[in-house]
């Protein structure tokens, strides 16, 4: 019995400690990785079969979870109370749960409802082989789950007893993207290949002798036996013939002549490679073979998601074995092919199958928004009416972006709509379970997670009394302070020949500024604010060219020709997007998006990219609806169309119009609605030649007037609209964020000082910028009050004022907690300025118009900046890696002992910078999960970007616990693997998106070549560190690790 145990005890030993966990960690790592690849170049399927869904990966992820359990207790996290740590370990393994319980039963799909029509089933996501059968003047239905790829076993064997009938199916082959191809063979038939303009555009058939055909209008027979209403077509004498009840055009391609051809009783000649045009009809004989045979073969491997596959099955009913080619795709049931005997049906069809729903949902009215003047869609919804019979219930809602219908755990998402506008597509998701158990996982992550900072058993504290206790050399703090500092790319305008021409005086647009307008959402707000928000959106400034931003808003409407031809919009980095401009990245002119004839250059892009659902919005749709919506709001401003100033008198929803709308609307009387914007805009004309601006100024002064008298009771107070004008003046965050990184590099280089120089003490040092640091507290709570004065509700309700009030608290807890400790507050200057950071990135984006806003999320923003702030951590760490192998490649026996405490130094400094990065990156990952479930339902589908960015937490997280492993544990191997380790972070950042397929893809797999820098840099890496561990092994014989 003791060696039973004892083995158990080995085993576990084996399988469960810390070497095994990094293992698990690396494989882990390595699988999903490759799996990114493998999706490249064999489809989504290919890799979920060969590592996503097999069942070692499970089991890696199951021995994973097993291994954290044990190591909680090995490690007696709960005696000794470590309660960060025994957190987020805890909550990686309800993680792991959770993704469980959505692998084995969650499931989703989309359903499809048109106007005035209800739907209680959807199409399912997934592939099944569906099975029906009529027997006995009886009906079954079932469905085996399958998983056909390019790569792995597609073996399929099974068997079904029903009755007295015993079924066996077996499947022979998978053919990806099939085509038939026609092979001259003497013992075959004759066959046509017809070529249509289908749905999906050309589309081609094969058609054997006897064999008819029926699609959409084209109706064609090749039969001895004529039927009506068919081209009916006839072999005979070596020579193809044809005969219809209706007349026919017939188009010779190569020559282009054209000829009608009458009903009768004599039949015509078929000509191959003509045109033929039956009423709505037109299909061409692209090729004729006498005798010849069909095989099926594969063009592409690449199974997409509107990939077409083949199966050919061989389906055995009473020892008759059948063959059976299926075709079918994933997103629609399939064409079922049958076999029947006397006394039995059976129909089997490739693809996904129907799911009822216990409720049934409604479309009343689906509702698309167009920019003004332009047939681009700006957003659109599903108004619907949710039905629930057995519970007596009725609901009616919206359903758009972002806002989604929840019932009874299943959850309907706005995914597209039909191209007539009168039906929508719905994504549906049922994961109650597993998104919850998912959830409250990532909610004690985060909590665990954050805590590593604040409680004093964690190793995180361990490093910073560690740094503390250390005397720093010189260099070592030229180093730090050198790494400290960060380069900014100014955004460069091609603004050479840009002759802008101003039509308002500053003096006016200040006084402009202060008229109160409405936007999009009903908002009241001066027209400063919006002029503003208007030049970043499409600029990303707030000024160009010396003038503020009223004075380009007003000289835009008053002298379009003009600024149309003057850089105004940004036009991102997308290179497709570029190239089909003709321009360069940066500021380009509104003319630039239309060819000499007028017409749109982005109008297939645009029309594309709202068609397709959006989650499979890749890198490039998410980027030209941007840009759409930038270009459409420049057309917005020259037409006055986003100036809403003039309120309608005894409205009752309190509308304002611009003045394009009253030239629009013929309801509108005349009097100062109609009248005002002509006389205003003839006065401003007059006053640009006379300088004089008192007519212009008197005219604001009654429009003033007009709308006080017609909304005064709903509009913001005189005293508001100066706090907003103050607000957007100070500019209080964007001050903020220079104030508090500049403090943080000082404080830096001073804490770094006061470690090894008994000349300065900490704690004045930590006093005096404790007071400087709260007088800019002072300032941020002021800048947030102000903010919540002038919306009227708190600080938090979108993405930038989340991030404006995060730094606040941050700020407010280092002041707190870390008055007297000048690492924390330098640390609290720091964190608070990255936050402003990446809040300024919001600003410089504001939401303009209701587009469909999948890129408009609150989770969104912050995913993005916690996965951009934790490169720069992680970023840091590398480079702190490389200078400590250049130091190890220094060392002498004059040298190593300074060397020594350096790099030990340095080390600490390392661990500090690359814990918060995974930290942040861990927490922006899931978010994005977050932001995506939210959104279309489906929190993790192992896009490439979330896969490697899970890489790098994977690769991060094994570095940090490199310490636990005896062979690891040096100081080589840690600042090697921070260097190295960094090789994932640009895979995510930057190889992802021209490397590899996915949603955050530039080249959608079609990769540009690599920079042969890279390889002089790896090479040059790789020397340096190979001299590193050479000396290291040398000079530093005694063990060297924290």
């Amino acid at each position: 019995m003791s060696t039973i145990i004892k083995f158990f005890i080995r085993l576990r030993d084996i399988l469960f400690s810390t070497k095994a966990a990094a293992i698990y960690m690396l494989l882990f790592a390595f699988a999903i990785g490759a799996a990114t690849f493998i999706e490249n170049d064999f489809g989504t399927s290919s890799a979920q079969k060969i590592i996503f869904k097999s069942f070692w990966f499970e089991w890696l992820l199951i021995l994973f979870g097993l291994c954290i359990m044990v190591n909680i207790d090995r490690f007696r996290l709960i005696p000794q109370k470590k309660w960060a740590s025994l957190i987020f370990h805890s909550a990686i393994i309800l993680i792991i749960i959770g993704a469980g319980v959505t692998r084995y039963f969650g499931y989703e799909g989309m359903m499809h409802i048109r106007e005035n029509k209800s739907s209680n089933e959807f199409i399912s996501a997934e592939t099944y082989l569906n099975f029906k059968l009529i027997m006995n003047g009886k009906s079954y239905s079932f469905e085996e789950p399958v998983l056909f790829a390019s790569l792995g076993n597609n073996k399929f064997k099974e068997s079904y007893q029903i009755g007295d009938k015993l079924i066996e199916t077996e499947l022979t082959n998978f053919i990806p993207n099939p085509v038939e191809q026609m092979v001259d063979d003497p013992e075959g038939t004759t066959i046509l290949k017809v070529v249509v303009g289908g749905a999906r555009g050309r589309e081609e058939y094969h058609i054997k002798k006897g064999e008819k055909l029926n699609i959409g209008s084209a109706r064609i027979n090749f039969s001895n036996e004529e039927i009506p209403g068919y081209v009916n077509i006839l072999f005979k004498n070596d020579s193809l013939l044809f005969k219809t009840d209706q007349p026919i055009t017939q188009m010779v391609m190569a020559t282009q002549k054209l000829d009608t051809l009458y009903p009768g009783n004599n039949y015509h000649s078929l000509k191959t490679r003509s045109l033929y045009s039956l009423g709505s009809s037109n299909f061409v004989i692209a090729e004729f073979a006498p005798s010849a045979k069909l095989i099926t073969e594969s063009k592409d491997p690449k199974v997409k998601n509107e990939s077409m596959v083949a199966l050919q099955l061989n389906v055995t009913v009473d020892n008759k074995t059948t063959p059976i080619n299926l075709l079918g795709r994933k997103g629609e049931e399939g064409e079922s092919k049958f076999i029947e005997t006397e006394d039995f049906k059976l129909g089997i069809s490739y693809g996904s199958k129907k799911i009822k729903v216990p409720f049934s949902i409604k479309l009343n009215d689906f509702i698309l928004d167009r920019y003004p003047g332009t047939d681009n869609p700006s957003s659109y919804a599903s108004e619907v009416t949710l039905v629930d019979d057995a519970d007596n219930y009725r609901r009616d809602q919206r359903i758009y972006m972002n806002h989604v219908l929840d019932y009874k755990g299943y959850r309907f998402f706005q995914s597209s709509f039909d191209q007539d506008e009168l039906g929508t597509y719905l994504s549906v998701n049922h994961d109650l379970w597993g998104t919850w158990i998912s959830y409250i996982g990532y909610i004690l992550f985060t909590l665990g997670l954050i805590l590593v900072f604040f409680l004093p058993k964690t190793r995180f504290a361990y490093l910073m009394n560690k740094l503390q206790e250390l005397e720093m050399q010189k260099k070592s703090l030229l180093i730090i302070i050198l790494l400290s500092f960060h380069f900014n790319t100014a955004l460069k305008a091609n603004v050479e020949n840009a002759q802008p021409i101003f039509a308002i005086s500053k003096d006016h647009a200040e006084k402009l500024g202060k008229i109160v307008v409405q936007d999009f959402e009903g908002r009241f707000k001066p027209f400063n604010t919006l002029a503003s928000e208007v030049l970043r959106k499409i600029s990303k400034n707030d000024q160009l060219f010396g003038h503020t931003a009223e004075e380009i808003f007003m000289s835009m409407i008053l002298s379009p020709e003009t600024w149309e031809r003057v850089p105004l919009i940004h036009t991102g980095n997308h290179p497709e997007i570029l190239k089909t401009l003709g321009v360069k990245e940066g500021l380009t002119t509104y003319r630039s998006f239309f060819n000499e004839e007028g017409s749109y250059k982005l109008k297939e892009f645009v029309r594309s990219a709202q068609a397709m659902n959006p989650k499979d919005h890749g890198t490039l749709e998410k980027a030209v609806i941007k840009l759409d919506e930038k270009v459409n709001i420049a057309n917005m401003v020259f037409s006055a169309r986003l100036m809403k100033i003039l309120p309608l008198v005894n409205d009752p929803k309190n509308t304002w119009i611009s003045p394009a709308e009253t030239e629009d609307n013929i309801n509108i009387p005349s009097g100062f609605v109609k009248d005002f914007f002509k006389e205003y805009a003839i006065a401003l004309t007059e006053s640009f030649d006379t300088r004089d601006w008192s007519k212009p100024d008197q005219l604001l002064v009654k429009l003033s007037d007009f709308q006080k008298s017609v909304s005064g009771s709903i509009m913001p107070s005189d005293t508001q609209i100066k706090t907003e004008l103050w607000l957007n003046k100070l500019k209080v965050f964007s001050v903020l964020l220079k104030v508090y990184g500049f403090l943080g590099l000082i404080l830096l280089a001073l804490f770094i000082y006061s470690v090894f120089s008994q000349k300065i003490k900490s704690s004045s040092i930590a006093k005096f910028a404790f007071y400087i640091l709260f007088i800019a507290f002072l300032f941020h709570t002021t800048g947030l009050g102000m903010r919540w004065y002038v919306s009227g509700h708190a600080p938090w309700s979108n993405g930038y004022e989340s991030m404006i009030y995060i730094a606040w608290t941050t700020m407010l807890a280092g002041l707190i907690f870390s008055r007297k400790s000048i690492g924390g507050l330098t640390a609290t200057c720091i964190l608070a300025a990255t936050i402003l950071l990446v809040a300024s990135m919001s600003w410089l984006d504001p939401e303009i118009t209701p587009l469909v806003p999948v890129l408009k999320s609150y989770w969104l923003t912050i995913h993005v900046s916690m996965e951009a702030g934790s490169y720069g951590f992680l970023m840091l760490g590398a480079v702190i890696g490389m200078l400590n192998l250049l130091l190890m490649t220094l060392a002498n026996s004059s040298n190593t002992n300074v060397i020594k405490r350096s790099i030990q130094e340095l080390t600490i400094v390392s661990e500090i910078t690359i814990t918060s990065g995974l930290i942040m990156v861990s927490i922006g990952t899931y978010l994005g999960g977050v932001w995506a479930n939210e959104s279309w339902g489906r929190y993790w589908g192992w896009d490439a970007k979330e896969t490697w960015a899970l890489v790098t937490i994977l690769v991060y997280a094994f570095i940090l616990h490199m310490r636990f492993i005896p062979a690891l544990q040096g100081m080589f191997a840690y600042n090697f693997a921070s260097l190295f380790g960094f090789a994932t972070v640009i895979m995510t950042y930057y190889g992802v998106n021209y490397y590899l397929s996915g949603l955050h893809s530039y080249a959608a797999g079609d990769p540009v070549p690599i920079p042969p820098v890279v390889y002089y840099t790896a090479s040059i890496l790789a020397l340096l560190s190979l001299f590193a561990y050479i000396n290291y092994k040398r000079k530093f014989k005694s063990g060297f690790m924290i």
